[in-house]
């Protein structure tokens, strides 16, 4: 008996099935290996010539749609002619697929033709950076420095009077910083403009950039040009100007971040998330913490690490510092307005990958069923056709 269930007794069974297991694995491994080639198939990964032919199929795909719409306006004229009422709701239902077909070839079209201006410009921005790490070092350094002016231009609209401020943060040297950053700014869109095929595609997507890289001056820089300062409607104007600039300027860095990195990326967006509240701690501790300790004037809640880390916590991911510690120095209040920034960008981010994860498997779903249902009305449609003339006969 025990023989019987001995290895010697099954020796088939017992090497067959780590084999087969082997063999399972190794088949799945190739086949999440297949899929995610194919989730890599994106307009944006293939070459320049790659999309210049599905420009050119798409032309194609028009023409092919154009001539189904001229048949079934034929067809619909034909059917009317002959008194068939069913040709109504059936032309009408097949002109809801055209308009759908050219909506999507229409999306596809603009996705392909701006996919290829945008390589043309930043091939030739890498060509004149010497290289694609330089160019990407330089988009960041441009995104880093939108975040520092847009940290300037806030403080310099709440600060108040230049006797409250520091000597560097006045209004004047505020200015003329943001006036050295704009013409890097501009350098930078004039460069896009120069390396682009289409110089209205420039215009028509980077308009704003061209905006923000203006400076406006404050009420202190206005005051210099004399009679001019004294017109309360021109000082009116000057700050909507310039609060304008603020938001388009915010509008921009957002563009920018969404540019260098992936928003689909759920794993970036968690490092990006951990290191600035890593960061965001350790200079709240040395600028708000370190200084109080001893006084008891401010900093009791960041006087240590793990306290500055749940503040920098809070204060990515909900803007809500002033529960745990409203910063009382200037530096800390400069600080505390990059970090709400990030984290709105973060936490947006954060958010729009999980809409369009869910909402693509649905729309994904969504898009299989309408399909399906199409194909059986469609049958359903031949199949009262082909009895129609039965029952009249």
């Amino acid at each position: 008996m025990g023989a019987a269930f001995s290895g010697e007794a099954f020796p088939h069974s017992v090497n067959a099935i780590p084999k087969r297991e082997i063999e399972l694995m190794s088949s799945r491994e190739n086949l999440l290996g297949t899929i995610e080639e194919l989730q890599k198939i994106k307009v944006e990964n293939l070459s320049v010539e790659q999309r210049y032919k599905i420009a050119a199929s798409i032309d194609r795909s028009y023409d092919e749609l154009k001539n189904t719409a001229k048949e079934l306006l034929d067809s619909s004229i034909d059917k009317l002619e002959n008194g068939n009422p069913a040709a109504i709701s059936y032309c009408h239902r097949q002109c809801g697929r055209i308009n759908s077909e050219l909506k999507e070839l229409d999306e596809l079209k603009l996705r392909v033709v701006d996919s290829i201006e945008r390589s043309h410009i930043k091939d030739g921005m890498t060509k004149f950076f010497r290289g694609e790490k330089n160019y990407v070092a330089f988009q960041f350094f441009v995104s880093v420095l939108i975040m520092f002016v847009l940290a300037l231009l806030v403080y310099d609209m709440a600060a108040g009077e230049d006797e409250t401020r520091p000597l560097f943060l006045q209004s004047n040297t505020i200015f003329w910083i943001d006036a050295t950053c704009c013409i890097i700014f501009m350098s930078e869109f004039f460069l896009r403009l120069k390396c682009a095929n289409s110089k209205s595609f420039v215009w028509r997507h980077h308009w704003v950039d061209f905006i923000t890289s203006i400076p406006i001056p404050g009420g202190a820089q206005i005051a210099r040009f004399g009679r001019f300062a004294r017109l309360a409607r021109f000082l009116r104007f000057a700050r909507l100007l310039r609060f304008m600039r603020l938001f388009f300027l915010l509008w921009r860095g957002m563009d920018k971040f969404r540019d260098l990195f992936d928003i689909k990326l759920m794993k970036k967006t968690l490092k990006w998330t951990i290191l600035c509240t890593a960061v965001g701690a350790v200079l709240v501790y040395y600028l708000e913490g370190v200084p109080a300790e001893g006084t008891g004037e401010f900093g009791e809640q960041v006087k240590d690490l793990p306290l500055a880390i749940w503040w920098s916590f809070t204060t990515v991911l909900t803007g809500g510092f002033g529960d745990i510690h409203n910063p009382v120095t200037i530096s800390g209040q400069i600080l505390t307005g990059i970090l709400v920034i990030m984290g709105m960008i973060l936490v947006g981010v954060f958010t729009a990958t999980l809409t369009s994860i869910f909402v693509g498997e649905q729309a994904e779903e969504m898009e299989k069923i309408s399909l399906d249902l199409g194909n059986r009305i469609d049958q359903l449609a031949e199949s009262v056709e082909r009895l129609k003339p039965n029952n009249d006969a």
